[in-house]
Order: C-alpha cells, then structure tokens, then sequence
C-alpha cells in the first residue's frame, strides 16, 4: 500500500498548547466484578476534542514528523493517540477515562485526516497538520519515499478468549455485521485487557492491548461474529461461547 504523505520534517523542539480535561466514564457496575478502581462519574464531564488541536507531547531530538492526509494510512489507532490523551486527561488518569480518551481520540485522528492532514511524530499523534506552526527551528527534508521505522509494539501476546468471571445467568450474545463492528471499540475490550494485563496499570499497555482486541474484535465480526457479554464487553470470537 502506497503511502500518501504531504512533508517530511525532522524536528529539533516542539511547542504546541494542548487543553486539559478530567472526563469520568460508566463501566461502573463491572468494576466490583473485576477488582478494577473505579473514579466517581457524575456524568457532566466530557473529553472537549475539536478539530484544530494540537497535544504537547514530549518529543526526542531529531524526531520525525509527518503529516497524512489518507485514511487508508489505517495509522489512527489506541497506540498511535495513547501519548495524546495523556496529555488531555493530565496525570494518572483513570483506566475508565483513558479508555474513553482512546476511542475519541482515534475519531479526533480520523477526522483530522479528513480535513487535510494530522501530524504524526515518531509514530505518535500529534493534532492537526497546523500544529507544525509549533514546531521551531525546522530542517525541512521532503521525501515522500521515507516513511519513520517506530517500533510502538511491546512483545506481548494475549488470549483469544478472556475469562471475565461472568456467571451463567450473565446475558451474552455473538454479533456479526455492521453492528458487530461498531461495538470495538477501547470501552468493549477494556475488562479484557484488564484482566489479560493481570490489572497492570500501565497505560501505554493497555493503549496496545486496546489496538490488538480492537483488532481481533473486528475480525471476528466478519469471520463468524464477535461474543459481547453484559451488554458490550467484548470476550472474544463466537467460538468462546
């Protein structure tokens, strides 16, 4: 697959203003089912995405910058915007709220896109293609052959079904088609990944294992159909049932 690239940059500093945010999200009544730490939601806080933002994530000497302007790329993922909402939720965010960051923050990427072009730093998110307006002292280097080698994956490998401890009167149902695909998203994978990570709280882990059950969630969807429990949980293909 070709990639369409609008500059190349190598960057020397980065300075961009990023808006804060503390969202709060529902999942509530799984948390005394796993064990997981929950905030409080009063459900008046949102994640306030627009277009147009820029995310002050801290970026190496010398890091290089893109900026794509096709969807096709498929670059917008939980991995790819993990840095960002850490900037967005600020420190120690809550798994719920990082989780709900992830899933808008890949349709913040997305539409980017779509409206000309998001910047990409080392393989991360950064906002959109005017954030380069914060990036200083350019060496500006375009070559649409050269595309950064980031390695963002950690080596893990994770189940394809995940015990959620569910009971045998927890509703569960296997989905295919286009409803199917809408549920995979960072909020149906989070109880899995909880539990596959043994609860580790270390968000970039869990930004990964989101893309990976995302991924396999999708593929099930289309491939015999995906197995939601409690509503949207997502447990694994159909064959877990």
């Amino acid at each position: 697959m070709s990639r369409t690239i609008s500059h190349l940059f190598t960057v020397f500093a980065f300075s961009a203003a990023a808006s804060m945010a503390t969202p709060a999200h529902a999942l509530i009544d799984l948390c005394p089912l796993l064990g997981i730490g929950c905030g409080e939601d009063d459900g008046d806080d949102d994640i306030d995405l627009g277009l147009g933002e820029c995310f002050d994530i801290d970026l190496d000497l010398g890091a290089d910058c893109i900026v794509i302007d096709d969807l096709d790329e498929l670059v917008c993922d939980p991995v790819s915007v993990a840095e960002a909402c850490l900037v967005q939720l600020g420190p120690g965010p809550d798994i719920h709220d990082f989780a709900d960051c992830l899933g808008d923050m890949v349709a913040l990427c997305e539409a980017e896109i779509e409206d000309g072009g998001a910047l990409f730093c080392d393989g991360l998110f950064v906002g959109a293609d005017a954030c380069l307006l914060g990036l200083i002292d350019l060496d500006i280097d375009i070559d649409i052959d050269l595309f950064p080698d980031v390695d963002l994956v950690p080596d893990l490998e994770f189940d394809e079904c995940t015990d959620l401890g569910f009971d045998l009167e927890t509703d569960c149902e296997v989905q295919e088609g286009l409803d199917c695909l809408a549920q995979c998203d960072p909020i149906a994978v989070e109880p899995a990944c909880s539990v596959q990570l043994d609860f580790n709280d270390d968000l970039h882990l869990f930004a990964f294992c989101a893309a990976e059950l995302m991924s396999d969630c999708l593929e099930a969807c289309v491939t015999g159909g995906a197995l939601f429990c409690d509503g949207d949980i997502y447990v694994g293909p159909s064959s877990c049932l």
